[in-house]
């Protein structure tokens, strides 16, 4: 499958999608099976504090895309907080790095300076086909 949803399977096209996470373990294996999902066609990935903090949240998945060889798709940087409440990390449940210590390279690339709301919205605005949304964070 190439990179923007031109390949098909069985006649159908990938469907585009926008991640949208706190990676944490949960969020890091949601990435790795969208990436190496024939039916998706993962064009960003967001990112805001949840499990733990923002800094901790984009790198993972700048690292977690590295891993798995997509350094195409851009990663945005998004809330670092609730806007209502404060934020309430899950370090105790995901580790300290939200990877519950799994040992992942350096990323290979950085986030996309645009953030995750105008990345978002780019990738809306650009997008010949409806993209779906999907939104793992809090």
């Amino acid at each position: 499958m190439s990179v923007g949803g031109t390949a098909t399977i069985g006649g159908v096209r990938p469907i585009p999608v926008i991640l949208d996470v706190d990676p944490g373990r949960d969020d890091a294996v949601a990435i790795m099976l969208a990436c190496g999902a024939p039916e998706l066609d993962v064009r960003a990935v967001t990112t805001v504090a949840g499990n733990v903090t923002l800094q901790k949240t984009t790198a993972n998945a700048l690292k977690v895309l590295s891993f798995v060889g997509r350094m195409e798709i851009p990663v945005g940087a998004g809330a670092e907080g609730p806007l209502e409440r404060p934020l309430v990390a899950a370090e105790d449940v995901h580790g300290e790095d939200g990877l519950g210590g799994t040992e992942l390279p350096e990323p290979a690339f950085e986030p996309d300076a645009r953030g995750a709301v105008r990345l978002m919205a780019d990738v809306l605005r650009g997008a010949a086909e409806p993209v779906t949304l999907i939104p793992l964070a809090p």
